[in-house]
């Protein structure tokens, strides 16, 4: 009866959520510069959680940890940080009767102001955040992959403003590019990597995009869980053949069908013929691909693996957010390649509270040395604990309450509420 109680008071929950705009760093774009944060709020909060998402990554991707934990910790207010390049999505598609149309036609917009938009503007935003979320109680800083490096950037800054840091499955590693490659660009297995002077100067691309998974890409995958999510078992297109609405959706990012394992969650089975992916075979992995269905329509099974598949394609899009950064500027993942030369004279620290690293069993750091917590943080109280079988995005979606009860175990050790 208790886990039924709390499960209806997280649905209850996920239904309380305010989206606001933040002050940002001032970089002469005007209304770009701000930030966001999707708000659970809590009545005369303890603490506030203040999650900042990786690479790619929109503020819908901490919707069911922050329902999770809301239900466990009511005393707790979550924010779920996303970064200024939301300002540049055009989202009316998600006012529409049919946004998968809407968004078939998506027209870039002016994207030169993404190359303002580095480390140092970030950090400033996350700064400017952190004092906004600090009138509400004191802060937690939680950082996912990508955006772990960010929040340890940011104690290293800045740690005296926080209450405590989480890096979720992610840390801030040995810098990657030298200054010339930061510079200049250089080769990477996946090709040429431009750099700053290419960049700055409009000769070089400056958005990140990756094979198939491109604004476009992204902004379509979210209007797809949108309608999913509404009408999972509608009929639609599936290649040559059909499926649900539903199957459609999670065919692109579950573990076993998705082409990027990164940013894939173990949500369950298609009901249909499979057969192996030519491109995930040239990654080295077996990737699934369906051949048509049973009897029909291809549809999705629940099989009780950690993300419940209903759940994450309801909490993926919302008219104002969803789960993805379209627009991620180059310029702040060159910089983070490099970070010792954007901030010189930034090095490792003690804070005045213990640290803790969460990582997935199937995600990027399944080993806890490879938070580095005693390198970055030193003479810090630091902890590192796995929670094994999830991927990298199961962390933040999982349906057991791990993570949540990981993360509330770790703010007992820190004295709140």
């Amino acid at each position: 009866m208790r886990r039924f109680l709390a499960l209806l008071l997280g649905l209850g929950l996920g239904l309380a959520q305010v989206y606001r705009a933040l002050p940002g760093a001032e970089t002469g774009w005007g209304p770009l510069d701000r930030s966001y944060a999707l708000v659970y709020e809590a009545e005369a909060p303890k603490a506030v959680l203040l999650f900042v998402p990786g690479l790619l990554g929109g503020s819908t991707n901490f919707a069911l940890l922050a329902e999770r934990l809301r239900a466990l910790a009511p005393w707790a207010e979550v924010w779920a940080w996303e970064r200024r390049a939301n300002g540049l999505e055009d989202r009316r598609g998600f006012r529409r009767e049919d946004p998968l149309a809407y968004y078939e036609t998506l027209a870039e917009p002016d994207l030169s102001p993404l190359r303002a938009f580095g480390l140092r503007v970030h950090l400033e935003d996350l700064d400017r955040a952190v004092e906004e979320a600090g009138r509400r109680g004191p802060v937690v800083l939680l950082g996912h992959s990508l955006g772990a490096a960010l929040a340890a950037l940011y104690a290293l800054q800045h740690g005296e403003k926080l209450k405590g840091l989480v890096l979720l499955d992610g840390t801030l590693n040995p810098p990657t590019l030298t200054r010339e490659a930061l510079e200049r660009g250089t080769r990477t297995p996946f090709g040429a990597l431009p750099g700053l002077s290419d960049l700055l100067a409009g000769r070089a691309d400056p958005v990140f995009r990756l094979p198939f998974l491109g604004p476009k890409a992204l902004a379509l995958a979210e209007a797809e869980a949108f309608l999913a999510a509404q009408r999972p078992e509608e009929a639609v297109p599936l290649g040559p053949h059909r499926s649900t609405r539903e199957a459609r959706a999670l065919l692109r990012v579950d573990d076993d069908y998705s082409l990027f394992p990164l940013f894939a969650v173990s949500a369950g089975r298609a009901w249909a013929r499979e057969g192996f992916s030519l491109l995930g075979l040239l990654q080295g992995r077996l990737v699934r691909t369906v051949r048509g269905p049973r009897g029909g329509v291809v549809r999705w099974q629940d099989t009780g693996e950690a993300t419940d598949p209903r759940a994450f394609l309801r909490a993926f899009a919302r008219e104002e957010t969803g789960f993805s950064e379209w627009y991620f500027p180059l310029r702040l993942l060159l910089e983070l390649g490099g970070y010792p030369h954007v901030l010189p004279g930034l090095g490792p620290r003690p804070l005045p509270y213990p640290i803790l690293g969460l990582g997935a069993g199937r995600g990027l750091l399944p080993r806890g040395e490879g938070f580095r917590l005693d390198e970055l943080f030193l003479k810090t109280p630091v902890r590192a604990e796995i929670l094994p079988g999830l991927t990298h995005l199961d962390l933040l979606t999982e349906r057991e309450g791990r993570t949540a009860r990981a993360i509330l175990a770790y703010l007992k050790e820190l004295g709140l509420p």
